[in-house]
């Protein structure tokens, strides 16, 4: 049974497709029929257009690239009226014009059987839109239809959007990058305002400004199903944005609305999906360094109020000042889910944490705290201890950068030392000084929940050092201590051997160039008593004289695990390798010492070799610089 006919690219020409057409007026079982890439050209059009009108059998018929022209055109819109058949209707590439667009057009409304129709490739307007519209109007199971980059201007949009005036079954249209602009846009508001059944409509890139988004936002307040909106990547501006918010605030539906990629502020996109009903259960709002001026302030504390269910709000970098503070502490006033609170960098001072504390006080949930490089000082340092005092929620607490001093460091550990919540300080240049570091190391030695404290550049010397170093050397829970930039070289020691990870072994230990003296070699020495891991050390080019030299040589007598030892460049002398020379008699691990450029002569280098024969166990290999050797012999 033949239900196929393929003529494609067999070149007959109008008056042969007379026969063609005779035999479809007579055909009962022909279904598909395809003679693309002819010469019909109109004649042939109205040949097939008569037997489309009789014809009962044909559901797919393809008739591209036949130049059929305006006037074939029209022979085909005048069949289609009466054809109750055909579904399918490709007519790419025939030189259609409008008059020809036109026809079809208005044919196609009385038609109630084509669904899928091809005008691409014609220079009439309507081939960008008319096989939608087609779909629109006569598939019932049709739920979503796609126009992207369709360049629909004008009369296009016109129709479209009449086709979905009584729309009962679209629920996703899409219009990305089809220059609709405001002109083509003022038909779907039409539509958009009454509409029962679109939920998601996208407008991305269509050259959409101002004007055109508050247009959309009047439609809006009527319309109650739509829930999701893309006008990303559009010209809109703040106005066009502010319009939205305050038609958001009351709209049922809307779940998501997407502003990026516009001239707008920012904070305004942001907030314009956080005052939705929908989506007041927003967890996180990030705005950093975009919610600069008064104006914009109260824009965005108004809509913090509606988000209750709001866990992280981060307001990093955005010059807020006191005032800015108050306006967003009255917003979290019945926040209830807050865990996440991030200020930094907003020119905050002790006036700005008044307003802030006493609603600290009442979210129960609040676990971070981020205040870093504001103008806070040691009074306002005294309202955070306040709140410290009471609360039983709050881990981490960060105050890098702000003029705290050593007054506001009591204020702080006198708070905390029942605190049995807070794990992690940060004060880093906080102008707390060694009197500070004290307090802190007091605050240490009774809680010792607090397991990471950063105090980088603090002014803290080795006094500060070793108040801290004396509380946490035996510490086993505490983590991370940070003393980088501070000017004493026993800080550096005690940053090293404090904040080793728990669960890594140290075995190499590198504290070359790092200004150790004497007296941080005491320190390193009484931390190394009981060493059972670290295997190499390398102290070159610090200031080690006979004192640390002495420390050393006590070191190596007891210890089993080293195996190197570098003290290169100091100012060990003949002296210092006396003490060495003590250290080795005993030893029987160390397999190499470098004493290179310690200024030690034929005495200290006698009794090194005198400690080598002494000790018939260990075997060492000590490197000297022989230019030491000899200057030191001069003399």
């Amino acid at each position: 049974m033949l239900t196929k006919l393929e003529f494609s690219s067999i070149y007959f020409n109008g008056y042969e497709a007379k026969y063609l057409g005779d035999a479809m007026q007579t055909t009962k079982i022909l279904i598909t029929l395809n003679i693309d890439k002819n010469c019909i050209g109109h004649k042939g059009a109205e040949y097939i257009a008569d037997a489309l009108k009789t014809n009962k059998s044909i559901v797919d018929m393809s008739m591209a690239g036949n130049h059929i022209g305006d006037l074939g055109v029209e022979f085909i819109a005048n069949a289609m009226q009466f054809n109750t058949t055909l579904t399918t209707l490709d007519l790419q590439q025939n030189q259609i014009g409008e008059e020809g667009g036109k026809n079809l057009f208005n044919a196609l409304g009385k038609n109630q059987t084509l669904i899928k129709f091809n005008l691409i490739g014609n220079p009439c307007s309507q081939a960008n839109t008319l096989d939608m519209i087609t779909l629109i109007k006569n598939d019932k199971m049709i739920a979503s239809i796609d126009l992207q980059s369709r360049r629909i201007k004008g009369e296009d949009a016109k129709y479209l959007a009449d086709a979905l005036i009584n729309n009962e079954k679209i629920t996703s249209l899409n219009l990305n990058h089809s220059e609709i602009q405001d002109q083509g846009l003022k038909y779907f508001v039409d539509v958009l305002r009454n509409d029962k059944t679109i939920e998601i409509l996208s407008l991305h890139s269509n050259q959409i400004t101002t004007n055109g988004t508050q247009s959309i936002a009047k439609a809006l307040a009527r319309n109650t199903v739509l829930k999701e909106l893309d006008l990303s990547n559009n010209i809109i501006r703040d106005k066009g944005v502010e319009a939205f918010i305050e038609v958001l605030k009351n709209h049922a539906s809307m779940t998501k609305i997407n502003f990026f990629g516009n001239l707008a502020a920012n904070y305004l996109k942001v907030l314009a999906n956080i005052v939705m009903p929908q989506t007041r259960s927003e967890t996180n709002v990030m705005m950093n360094s975009k919610c600069i001026g008064i104006q914009k302030i109260q824009y965005l504390a108004k809509a913090l109020v509606f988000a209750k269910s709001l866990t992280v709000l981060d307001l990093d970098d955005n010059k807020l000042g006191d005032d800015g503070v108050r306006r967003i502490s009255q917003a979290l006033t019945n926040s209830k889910m807050l865990t996440v609170l991030k200020l930094q960098k907003n020119s905050i001072s002790t006036v700005g944490v008044q307003y802030l504390v006493p609603v600290l006080h009442n979210i129960p949930v609040i676990s971070k705290l981020y205040l870093a490089n504001n103008r806070i000082d040691d009074d306002g340092a005294k309202h955070i201890a306040c709140l410290l005092q009471t609360n039983t929620t709050l881990t981490v607490i960060t105050l890098e950068g702000n003029a705290i001093g050593s007054a506001g460091a009591q204020y702080l550990s006198d708070a905390l030392l029942n605190n049995t919540t807070v794990t992690a300080i940060d004060l880093t240049n906080s102008g707390i000084g060694d009197t500070g570091a004290q307090y802190l190391a007091d605050l240490l030695r009774e809680n010792s929940n607090i397991t990471e404290l950063l105090l980088g550049s603090n002014h803290i010397s080795d006094e500060g050092a070793k108040y801290l170093a004396d509380v946490l050397q035996n510490n086993a829970i505490f983590n991370r201590l940070s003393l980088h930039g501070n000017e004493s070289s026993l800080c550096t020691l005690v940053e090293i051997f404090l904040t080793a990870p728990r669960d890594q072994v140290r075995t190499e230990l590198n504290v070359a160039e790092k200004r150790i003296g004497d007296e941080e070699v005491q320190f390193l020495v009484d931390v190394l008593a009981n060493n059972t891991t670290i295997m190499n050390i390398d102290l070159a080019k610090n200031n080690i004289g006979v004192d640390g030299a002495k420390y050393m040589g006590d070191l190596l007598q007891n210890d089993k695990t080293l195996l190197t030892l570098n003290l290169q460049s100091n100012e060990v002398g003949d002296e210092g390798a006396k003490y060495l020379a003590n250290g080795l008699r005993k030893n029987t691990t160390l397999q190499r010492l470098d004493l290179r450029e310690n200024t030690i002569g034929p005495l200290g280098a006698q009794c090194l070799a005198d400690a080598l024969c002494e000790n018939t166990v260990g075997r060492v290999a000590i490197l000297f610089c022989m230019h030491d050797f000899f200057a030191n012999t001069s003399r």
